[in-house]
């Protein structure tokens, strides 16, 4: 009897360790610096710094505190997020479903930059993140 109850016990131990490992993976993932395209924004991920989050008019928030833009920097994020939200739509269209409901990687078209190469010098708010632009997701919700 003590033989099998060690043997269930290492079992039990072994399937534990490879849940523990799969959660680490999870939350490694989770951590990732990532822009978000949601239906109405886009949000800018990268711990421990506050969020970024980017509207369809242009505007810009940290931490939900506007950030005052002219009119050319407003132009600038209503374009990116316009081009962004038309590749989160084919990504989510030739995506299989999902009853999770996770979010997709967006794969960006050889040519196409969704991305200002200048956003950093136009809007330096966002000289922290550019570790962000390379993992873009688009949010199934």
């Amino acid at each position: 009897m003590k033989k099998l109850c060690l043997l269930l016990f290492a079992l039990f131990c072994v399937a534990a360790t490879g849940c523990d490992q799969e959660y680490r993976n999870h939350r490694a993932e989770r951590g990732k610096p990532k822009i978000t395209v949601s239906d109405g924004m886009l949000t800018v991920r990268r711990a421990p710094a506050p969020n970024i989050i980017v509207l369809p008019n242009g505007h810009m928030k940290i931490d939900e505190i506007e950030i005052p833009l002219d009119a050319s920097q407003q132009a600038l994020l209503q374009g990116m997020f316009g081009q962004l939200q038309v590749l989160r739509q084919n990504t989510l269209t030739d995506a299989p479903p999902d009853p999770a409901k996770r979010s997709v990687k967006i794969q960006v078209p050889e040519g196409m930059q969704p991305i200002p190469p200048d956003l950093v010098q136009r809007i330096p708010e966002f000289k922290d993140y550019t570790e962000t632009f390379d993992n873009l997701q688009a949010d199934r919700h």
